[in-house]
């Protein structure tokens, strides 16, 4: 591979695009308009709740009171706990998202006329699942006895803001679908223009040629991430609880991906509209559904959900909540960004076989 050629590649590109305004304003200008757009209209409503529970109490009405959560169809109990640091765990893992904790001397409390006193922490990363979690557990608990309370704790997202759980999630959704479109177009337009015949005609690789054309927009999709998590802390008032350099890195990754499926649409198709309506097509609807952004995947049926296991956009909606509502990292999120990343691995390597640089197969 050589540098030089690379170089010369990704400066023809970077001219393409600044010699475009089209390009421009998709790349930087739509972005922007679709955060603020969705940011301040959007609201979401979600289903089933992975619930943990600490039962201290160990009685027949602590037993009872359990029965009625996960006995419901409003919450599925996926641990038991044994301590407040085991609940903790699991919120922060992500592995629930709700923990029901019933205090020692619960059931002496609710036969007398002691105040019945039982904690439900939420995690509020997701606040749309938060928010109807909490509803279904005031229904539940709304009988427990005269004078009793319910502890509700919305971990993560004190106010239970919507906002604070879709920006991330658009974030994602955007980038996705801004870099899938922008390098959709790059090979297509060199077949359709017919100046493919004189890349052919010199000495430049295919991989050569692949990243000379991902350098540009890679640029652009990095001033894209940038721009929007700027919105995020300064329009909005989300917190960036974890660091700023995993937010990056995670970014940098996806973003790669993102541009890689750009880029195989472009190799496959040789029309810059059907380029761009694939690339449409293949990242907006699987990313939006399928990511957990809208719907809770959790609450999907056994097939569609298995297939929303294949959605890149899935795991970067997730380390991004992650990253920016609890600022910890766990063996959860190490698993999403291992799958992120072979994903993208996978993605390039597919897009460098497709592409052909000669009538007879390519080199």
């Amino acid at each position: 591979m050589s540098p030089r050629r690379m170089l010369a590649i990704a400066r023809k590109e970077a001219l393409h695009v600044v010699r475009d305004p089209r390009s421009l304003a998709m790349g930087i200008a739509i972005p922007v308009l679709l955060l603020l757009l969705f940011g301040y209209a959007l609201s979401l409503d979600v289903d089933h709740v992975p619930l943990a529970v600490w039962d201290a109490d160990g009685t027949v009405a602590s037993r009872d009171l359990v029965r009625s959560f996960t006995g419901s169809a409003a919450f599925r109990e996926v641990a038991r706990c044994g301590s407040l640091d085991e609940v903790t765990g699991e919120l922060q893992s992500g592995r629930a998202v709700a923990a029901l904790v019933i205090p020692e001397g619960f059931a002496a409390d609710l036969a007398s006329t002691v105040p019945v006193d039982v904690q439900f922490l939420v995690d509020g990363s997701d606040s749309n699942t938060a928010r109807l979690a909490i509803l279904y557990a005031e229904a539940i608990t709304s009988d427990l006895a005269p004078g009793g309370t319910v502890s509700l704790v919305t971990a993560y997202n004190p106010s239970g803001d919507s906002t604070w759980s879709i920006i991330p999630g658009l974030i994602a959704i955007i980038v996705n679908v801004i870099a899938a479109m922008l390098t959709s177009l790059c090979i297509a337009r060199e077949w359709e223009s017919g100046t493919m015949e004189q890349l052919v005609s010199t000495p430049v690789r295919r991989l050569e040629l692949l990243t000379g054309k991902l350098l540009p927009y890679y640029v652009i999709g990095i001033l894209d991430v940038a721009v929007a998590a700027g919105m995020a802390l300064l329009l909005f008032g989300i917190p960036l609880r974890g660091s700023g350099l995993v937010l990056a890195g995670i970014s940098a990754v996806f973003l790669l991906g993102a541009l890689s499926v750009g880029l195989l649409v472009s190799t496959v198709a040789r029309t810059q509209l059907l380029a761009s309506q694939l690339s449409l097509v293949i990242t907006f609807l699987p990313g939006f559904l399928l990511s957990g952004f809208v719907y809770d995947t959790a609450g999907m049926p056994a097939v569609v959900a298995g297939i929303s296991h294949m959605v890149p956009a899935r795991y970067f909606v997730s380390l991004l909540r992650s990253v920016f509502l609890k600022g910890r990292w766990g063996p959860a999120l190490t698993l999403d960004l291992a799958l992120l990343a072979a994903f993208t691995a996978i993605v390039l390597a597919v897009a460098l076989r497709k592409l052909r640089l000669d009538l007879d197969g390519g080199r």
